[in-house]
């Protein structure tokens, strides 16, 4: 179709030939560690024999020039904006108009281990459903890259949640032009997205989450005491945070002691990042190999790695995990809420407990509530006909079945 001229550079990815070199060289001379005894199901972190696959098949089988063709079938455009301390920040974003005379704007964001290659399966689906089989509404689709990931610039003071979400705000309305948009997010998009919806209710039409990040305060007079399956709840993550949050200890208090290896080193950066996919993905847990490649097949997930490394963004994308807390951007004031319509869908991981509704109603204004059954932390890559499906049927039950423009 014909996409509407934006006030914004288009942009196309071509990364040289010389460092598409450098990286099968630097894959050529991976030398892996030890494995104990006893890592058969990811216990240690990422598996040896996976690690020796999946560089064996990035060094010698992966296409990124394939790859890179197929990432510039989608418009993308390059934006500056200008913070509110001076300092600019280019946005790099996907931009589908949909069909019909008056789509749905919709902003999709990710988050980290992942890049915008995660949302690009259900651009499609989201922007042109007829095309799909399905009914609207249609949206206009706007995938950025998070400030300080792919292909958007490197913050020289890193920035969390709410000031990446006052640029995003910025873009839909300064650059697009859109008087009223709707928002959906997981991961640290969706700490990007509540804090649209705190920052700017007036805008937001509506949103979707697959995380629920903001917490409430709950000492306030507003608060109810805590339940008992909420605090089984709480017990339950609690438990599951003390065995998987080791990358988030380092990457919110010293990311740069980790970045020069993840910098320096492909299948180092590959190492780091996978074990989160293997955790957090819907994957077969009782074939950890092939469950694994299944679920994240290797052009897929070498896709996203080679993103970071190409574009030299780990150590800024590690470092939201410093510049969030910083920020505060998770917690909520005492009697603040999301008063935006959420609507929520939780996809099944393994690890996780299923979140009560009791909790989720706390922080914000639910009006739609969905436990999926199947698909896992990357939705929209692992299940995206699942997910597209659930968006789309998420807005129209809010009512959001047609957008506005303010020019």
């Amino acid at each position: 179709m014909t996409h509407r001229i934006v006030p914004a550079d288009p942009f196309t990815i071509r990364v040289s030939d010389g460092e598409v070199e450098d990286l099968k060289r630097r894959l050529q001379r991976t030398r892996f560690p030890n494995e104990p005894l006893g890592n058969d199901h990811w216990e240690y972190g990422t598996s040896l024999p996976y690690m020796e696959r999946l560089v064996e098949y990035w060094r010698d089988d992966f296409n990124w020039r394939e790859q890179e063709e197929k990432l510039n079938r989608f418009p993308q455009y390059l934006a500056t904006l200008t913070d509110d301390e001076g300092e600019d920040h280019t946005i790099h974003f996907v931009y589908e108009r949909g069909s019909g005379d008056n789509p749905v704007p919709l902003i999709l964001t990710h988050g980290w281990p992942s890049t915008f290659r995660e949302f690009l399966d259900v651009v499609g689906p989201l922007a042109h459903p007829e095309k799909y089989g399905r009914e609207g509404p249609a949206f206009d689709v706007i995938v950025p890259s998070l400030i300080g990931y792919g292909f958007s610039s490197l913050p020289r003071i890193p920035i969390g949640p709410s000031k990446i979400a006052d640029l995003w705000h910025r873009l839909m309305t300064e650059v697009l032009g859109y008087d009223r948009y709707a928002a959906e997010a997981g991961d640290w998009g969706s700490f990007v997205t509540s804090r649209l919806a705190l920052q700017h209710a007036g805008s937001l039409l509506g949103i979707h989450l697959t995380m629920l990040p903001l917490r409430p305060h709950l000492k306030h007079e507003s608060q109810q005491p805590v339940s008992e399956e909420e605090g089984h709840w709480i017990a339950k993550m609690q438990k599951w945070w003390r065995q998987e949050e080791g990358y988030r200890s380092i990457q919110s208090t010293k990311p740069m002691a980790l970045a020069f290896a993840v910098m320096d080193s492909p299948a180092g950066l590959a190492g780091w990042l996978a074990d989160k996919y293997y955790r957090l993905g819907d994957t077969d847990k009782t074939d950890t190999m092939e469950g694994m490649i299944a679920r994240f097949p290797f052009d897929t997930i070498l896709t996203q790695f080679s993103i970071y490394w190409f574009t030299g963004t780990i150590n800024s994308a590690n470092t939201l995990y410093k510049a969030g807390p910083a920020e505060g951007s998770a917690l909520l004031k005492p009697g603040q809420k999301v008063t935006v319509p959420t609507a929520y869908s939780e996809y099944p991981i393994d690890t996780l407990p299923e979140t009560p509704r009791s909790w989720a109603e706390r922080s914000y204004n639910i009006v739609r509530w969905r436990m999926m059954y199947r698909g896992g932390h990357f939705a929209a890559m692992e299940e995206p006909e699942l997910f597209a499906d659930d968006v789309r049927d998420a807005f129209r039950d809010m009512g959001i079945v047609s957008g506005g423009k303010s020019r």
